[in-house]
């Protein structure tokens, strides 16, 4: 097996993973993006900075958040007026999509994805089967995902197409 590194902007990176040869490596989970240095520890995390993003603009929409919730089942307690849902966050700098086993229970679970990009945060609001939808029938069968219960990539451009449809669908705690 070979290693290949490459150095590349945030702003090449889009570019590149639009070429097929680079696509089906990525579909194929086999390309890893990191970054360049690790934040400071002044700052906050990714996934800090990610949960108060998630906080604010659930609160914006008039849902009340609750922090409490079951260790190892969700982050968050998103109460909309008809309805409460457990929610799991994830949380990345770039826009990829991961999936574990043990989030497809409970049934009524949100997986909150949030990117924080360097042009714009996106929120996505999935349900299980709407990221193994995402993720695919390769991605699901991988040895990844059937021998360690967790499968992650970054989204092709292709892959964000399909989840621009769960951008802010907030109504999912309305309805």
């Amino acid at each position: 097996m070979a290693r290949l590194i490459l150095e590349v902007t945030s702003a090449e990176l889009p570019d590149l993973l639009r070429l097929p040869e680079v696509a089906k490596l990525v579909d194929a989970g086999r390309v890893s993006i990191q970054p360049e240095e690790p934040p400071s520890s002044g700052d906050p995390s990714t996934r800090q900075k990610g949960r108060e993003i998630f906080e604010r603009r659930a609160t914006q929409r008039g849902l009340r958040v609750r922090t409490f919730s079951q260790p190892g089942v969700s982050d968050f307690v998103v109460y909309g007026p008809a309805n409460s849902r457990p929610v799991r966050l994830i949380c990345s700098e770039s826009p990829r999509i991961s999936l574990r086993k043990e989030w497809a229970e409970p049934a009524d679970l949100i997986c909150a994805y949030v990117w924080l990009l360097p042009t714009r945060t996106r929120v996505f609001l999935l349900s299980y089967e709407d990221a193994a939808s995402v993720l695919g029938g390769k991605a699901l069968e991988s040895s990844s995902f059937k021998n360690s219960g967790y499968y992650t990539t970054a989204c092709t451009p292709r892959r964000q197409q399909v989840m621009e449809r769960f951008e802010d669908r907030w109504d999912v705690f309305t309805s």
